[in-house]
């Protein structure tokens, strides 16, 4: 695994939490083209929690699709100078806390909660899939890590995907874990019409992720924002009062959520984090 903390910046460490912000990794926070006004909208949206994260009392969270080490990838090739309050990789299947007092360290509470939901193994999984090949579908495996065994599925048949797809999550449900399923990112070089198929431990999500973090920091929706750019957010979109997806969305996530930022990646959330979250009147 590679440090993902070394040599980065820590946000200020929040004390009376009013906030809590939680922004989609891939194409949402980091847009993978590199293009200089992305770097330059990315680097105003870090100066900006460095400067205000205390004083609007906002915790801010990454929830990436993948693992941890290819956000720690993505990460170092980027250049992303800021670590978040928390990350929550492998689709939510992970939580990990950073701060200058004490580096970066697993979220207890989280570990026990997915422990005390069953045991997580590539063998579980491999059992599912071996059930879901019998059916005649072909998964082919992508990425994997601790909690995450990321399967993508091309169908044959646009038609019959929802019936594909129930297969899967009834295959996985079998056998113990669970199983999450969303089209495949054009942007990030993935072709049309696959979808990832991502096998997780039983209790984890996106969704699960909001409602653990509100549950930690005493916050209602009310006082929660995230921000995603395709279908496989709108659990976490919903999971909040306030949730955007970024004008660089997909077609078929505007189609299924209204709500925009206004603007794309990181600009979209810095927009709306400073239109929205004010400052108490101490701080004003």
């Amino acid at each position: 695994m590679q440090p993902l903390g070394d040599r980065r910046m820590y946000l200020p460490r929040v004390e009376a939490p009013r906030w809590v912000v939680f922004a989609d990794f891939d194409e949402t926070y980091l847009a993978h083209d590199g293009a200089p006004e992305r770097r330059r909208d990315r680097r105003a949206l870090e100066q900006f929690l460095i400067e205000e994260a205390r004083a609007r009392g906002i915790v801010f969270g990454w929830v990436a699709d993948g693992p941890v080490d290819a956000v720690s990838e993505s990460v170092a090739a980027h250049g992303l100078r800021v670590l978040p309050h928390f990350l929550a990789s492998s689709r939510g299947a992970e939580i990990e806390l950073f701060s200058r007092e004490g580096g970066r360290r697993p979220w207890p509470e989280w570990e026990a909660r997915l422990a005390a939901g069953g045991l997580f193994s590539r063998a579980r999984v491999l059992a599912a899939v071996s059930d879901v090949e019998r059916r005649g579908l072909k998964l082919e495996r992508r990425e994997h890590g601790r909690r995450l065994e990321r399967y993508r599925f091309e169908p044959a048949r646009a038609s019959r995907i929802h019936e594909a797809l129930g297969w899967i999550r009834q295959a996985a449900d079998r056998h113990g874990v669970a199983a999450h399923a969303a089209p495949c990112h054009p942007a990030l070089g993935d072709p049309e019409g696959a979808y990832d198929i991502d096998f997780i431990p039983r209790g984890a999500g996106k969704k699960q992720v909001v409602e653990f973090v509100l549950e930690r920091l005493g916050l209602p929706r009310s006082r929660a924002v995230s921000f995603g750019d395709d279908v496989g957010d709108l659990e976490m979109l919903n999971a909040v009062e306030h949730g955007y997806l970024v004008d660089n969305a997909t077609d078929e996530a505007r189609r299924r959520f209204s709500r925009t930022a206004g603007a794309s990646y990181a600009r979209g959330i810095l927009d709306v984090m400073e239109r929205r979250i004010e400052r108490p009147a101490a701080f004003a």
